[in-house]
């Protein structure tokens, strides 16, 4: 199905209602639908489409519109008027998806140049006013016919942790809960509590009120990103994405742009369940817990300012901290949920449905004891009523439950020190098989994984780790008992519903898998370790090539990376699966040609254990740790995380400078320099720069020169130091004939730095040229990073050429490039360079500008790119100016002169002039 196809779907769940309510607009939209092979007509079709709702509105409002009044004057005048009637009225994204109609259709209607392209972004912004007209506005009470019913899927709530007990009470939240969905306005629920508190059993239960049908909702899908047990690996969004687009739809690759993964589950409808969040957010302590995954930020951002598809629906998220993203949300948008631990009365409750028994202020007594805590009232409840005949009062007969604790789920850990010690009892199973019971190593093996043990884990592992020999000896009976006693007594969770009668996998509450996990580290190092090299070993099988092409083949690499590193393996996990199987010999095939800086981070952040700060140092050279460091960091860096990825670059560069291993210290200052150039101030850069230059001397690399004076040249060019500049590219350029005599012209990032400098001396010509050698030499070597530098290049200088069509066809290009890249950090230059363009006369097109800048501008403020700030906030300043919002422009660029002044970044000081002296002048 194409895009435009999409689009059209979703404009005709509007015809029925408009068929009842408002005859002409329903007939001028089954004109549209019958108009798909004709571009222009299509885009007339939509002005008038505007044209009809302004009208509509204007009656409303008892506004005098003229037969012959052109759209843009209609509204205009509306928006003039309206506001002093009914201030805000009407959303400000709304009108901009008007002004987006009227401006588009408008040049495709007349003798105009047009880009065909330009059709679906005129639908896209017609489903949103249409949308806001039907439901919104107007609320015509009919509900929105269902389009996509042929496409009907079963819900696909597998992988959320099922609840140890159907929930009791919370008819609070059930009803919070259910009025979020019903809202139209109401994007977001956010279930907020710690381990064990009963989010699971209350998302379950809203669940089941909502089947069999789920109000007519199509796509009902659960993900659960809980990472806890045996490791703390930095758990990416990835997966998540491979399975849920392809779930709701989607036909295409999945896009490696993290952000373009975020836009296209955002055009979907749906209930969304996001379970366990809290490994993708930074501890609270840090950017006060912001996400880590730019894929999900770029998601919750373009809900937050485009809405969702189709009401009702709803995504509801569950962690242990707050999502701090929703502080930029309108109130109305979401529902945040502190869930407390259960009221006394609630607790009282959960023990009798388990059978316990008691006087009623034994059961509140035994309820207070587990401070209300969901999870250890199950726990309590069936380890009572399996030992102790259900009577509470022989809790007494427990003492570990009361020992004191300060971790987090303190109660249920205490039942879990019972069960780990009661097996720890029993002799003689315990000399029979070995040492261990088969209860206690079963949940030793979970503890081993941050997700659910897979069939075929399970085999490999029962079969080769040591720990294993007292399931060995089980045959299918015994393992029905032994997981029916476990499931019983809340250990195991039980399989679903919908799944075969034969387990395909094995899992517990992340509570359960981190006690034993850790248990089993601690008491059993050797097998601890033996365990995590049967997985090692099995994952580097899987894959069918020795260096496999895709992400999906790639995958069990990853994972290999991870457990190699818990058994003990750092040498053989770096060298011999990442560098030369996923990095393939220093080639970053992964990185640069697929663009996978999250399965990468995911993998290297095993080798460091205790923070970016320093890598593991147990069988690692200093010169492995230096090369670990530098690899964090880069990853980090793509990914946007740039002051986490300081640390790292630093412990690089002081291990590469002990090692007098003068070409890698040359490489990590000019590393280093990308992001001081983006955080800090100029002035720091040059002697970064400096210090790279005087690394690579020693080295005696060519190749390190020439970058390293390109570092220098490009930091004088942003200071406004041109000469400088140009002296430094041309000592570049002559380093690199030297280095390279058949390709005499710099090119990757050095060329494109050159050619920013050259478009600044008004060397059009000379900036076309650079720009085609550099798309040609990227495109032989297939770096997709480069691919869009040369793109922009073109781009820049085709626009100053006037030639707009051909030049925002490279703009696009850039931006698909720089997105597949997966290149975050580069990402704010590429939307800005697209968002001054079309903000130019020729050209102008305030929606496209405004979501350009909005992306823009949210990926500089969550990574601090002091830098780009500038450029951005000058676009801004320009944008609000067009739209005759002069003390917003001014604000912009009051802001920006305030970051030039902090960072030096001197460049932009005629930007700021030019601005100051015509375009304010005109007010």
């Amino acid at each position: 199905m194409t895009n435009r196809e999409q689009e059209l779907i979703q404009l005709k769940k509007y015809q029925q209602i408009l068929q009842a309510n408002l005859q002409k607009l329903a007939e001028e939209l089954t004109r549209l639908f019958k108009l798909t092979h004709d571009n222009k007509a299509m885009l007339s079709c939509s002005r008038i489409l505007l044209e009809i709702m302004l009208k509509e509105l204007c009656k409303d409002f008892n506004l005098n519109c003229e037969n012959n009044m052109m759209v843009g004057t209609i509204l205009s005048k509306f928006r003039e008027k309206a506001n002093k009637i009914v201030p805000e009225i009407i959303p400000d994204d709304i009108y901009r998806s008007m002004d987006h109609i009227n401006g588009l259709s408008s040049a495709g209607a007349h003798d105009k140049p047009y880009d065909p392209k330009q059709v679906r972004e005129v639908l896209v912004a017609l489903e949103r006013v249409l949308h806001w007209y039907v439901v919104a506005y107007k609320k015509w009470s009919a509900p929105l016919p269902d389009t996509q019913a042929p496409t009907l899927r079963d819900p696909d709530i597998s992988r959320l942790p099922r609840p140890a007990m159907a929930l009791i009470g919370r008819q609070v939240e059930l009803q919070q809960l259910q009025q979020a969905f019903e809202h139209s306005q109401t994007y977001l629920a956010i279930l907020v509590a710690a381990g064990g508190i009963g989010k699971s059993a209350l998302t379950f239960e809203w669940l089941k009120q909502l089947q069999p049908h789920y109000h007519g909702i199509q796509r009902v899908f659960a993900w659960s990103f809980y990472s806890q047990g045996s490791h703390n690996t930095q758990t990416s969004s990835v997966p998540f994405f491979q399975v849920a687009l392809p779930f709701f739809g989607w036909t295409g690759e999945i896009p490696k742009d993290d952000v373009a993964k975020g836009r296209a589950l955002a055009t979907q409808s749906f209930i969304l369940i996001l379970d366990g969040l809290e490994p993708l957010q930074q501890p609270t302590h840090i950017l006060d817990g912001e996400l880590k995954d730019t894929a999900l930020q770029a998601f919750f951002e373009e809900v937050r300012l485009y809405g969702l598809a189709q009401s009702p629906s709803v995504i509801l998220i569950s962690s242990r901290q707050p999502l701090v993203e929703l502080q930029a949300w309108e109130t109305e948008r979401f529902v945040a949920i502190d869930l407390q631990t259960l009221p006394t009365a609630d607790g009282v409750k959960v023990l009798q449905h388990l059978g316990v028994q008691g006087t009623e202020q034994a059961l509140a007594q035994a309820t207070e004891e587990m401070g209300g805590h969901a999870l250890a009232l199950v726990l309590l409840g069936n380890l009572l009523k399996a030992k102790f005949a259900g009577r509470v009062e022989r809790r007494d007969q427990l003492p570990s439950l009361w020992e004191e604790e300060n971790k987090p789920g303190r109660q249920a850990r205490r039942i879990l020190q019972f069960y780990d010690k009661f097996w720890q009892r029993s002799v003689w199973r315990r000399w029979w098989h070995g040492g261990e019971t088969p209860e206690r190593v079963l949940l030793y093996l979970l503890g081993l994984f941050d997700r659910p043990m897979t069939l075929r884990e399970k085999e490999v592992l029962v079969n080769q780790a040591e720990c294993a020999k007292p399931l060995q000896a089980l045959d299918d009976v015994g393992w029905e008992l032994l997981e029916r006693h476990l499931e019983e007594a809340g250990l195991l969770l039980k399989t679903q519903d919908w799944q075969s009668s034969s387990r395909i996998h094995w899992d517990c509450h992340p509570l359960i898998r981190d006690y034993f996990g850790q248990r089993f580290q601690d008491t059993q190092p050797d097998w601890f370790r033996q365990a995590h090299h049967v997985l090692f070993e099995y994952y580097q099988a899987v894959p069918t090539q020795h260096q496999p092409d895709t992400l999906e083949e790639l995958e069990p690499l990853y994972r290999a990376v991870v457990h190699g590193c818990l058994a003990g393996e750092y040498q053989k996990a770096r060298k011999e699966v990442y560098q030369k199987r996923i990095d393939r010999g220093g080639e970053g095939y992964a990185t640069n040609k697929l663009g996978a800086y999250s399965q990468a981070l995911t993998a290297i952040a095993a080798f460091f254990p205790h923070g970016w700060s320093h890598p593991i140092q147990q069988g690692l050279s200093e010169a492995d740790q230096a090369w670990l460091s530098a690899e964090a960091s880069f990853c980090l860096m793509s990914l946007g995380r740039l002051e986490e990825a300081v640390g790292p670059r630093m412990t690089d560069l002081k291990l590469t400078e002990k090692l007098q291993d003068w070409k890698g210290a040359s490489i990590s200052a000019q590393n280093l320099m990308d992001l001081v150039l983006l955080l800090f101030e100029l002035d720091d850069s040059v002697t970064t720069a400096r210090q790279a230059i005087q690394y690579a001397k020693q080295s005696g690399d060519l190749f390190e020169q020439v970058k390293s004076h390109a570092y220098l040249a490009t930091t004088f060019h942003r200071q406004g130091q041109l000469d400088l500049a140009q002296q430094s590219f041309e000592r570049a350029e002559q380093l690199q004939q030297k280095w390279q005599p058949e390709y005499p012209q710099l090119y990757s990032l050095p060329g494109f730095w050159y050619c920013a400098l050259l478009l600044d001396q008004a060397r059009i010509e000379a900036v076309l040229g650079r720009g085609e050698h550099i798309l040609n030499i990227a495109s032989n070597r297939k770096r997709l990073l480069d691919i869009s530098l040369g793109y922009l290049t073109i781009a820049w200088a085709l626009t100053q050429l006037q030639h707009d069509n051909e030049a925002i066809d490279y703009f696009d290009q850039a931006v698909v490039g720089i997105r597949k890249a997966g290149n975050i950090d580069n990402l704010p230059e590429f939307l800005i360079d697209r968002a001054n363009f079309y903000l130019r006369p020729s050209r102008l097109n305030l929606e496209a500008a405004h979501h350009d800048l909005q992306e823009a501008d949210s990926l500089i403020r969550r990574c601090g790119m002091k830098l780009y700030d500038v450029d951005c906030q000058l676009a801004w300043c320009r944008y609000h100016l067009k739209r005759a919002e002069k003390e917003k422009a001014l604000a912009c660029w009051q802001k920006a002169k305030d970051l030039i002044t902090s960072t030096g970044y001197h460049l932009r000081d005629k930007d700021l002039k030019q601005l100051s002296e015509s375009e304010f002048s005109k007010f």
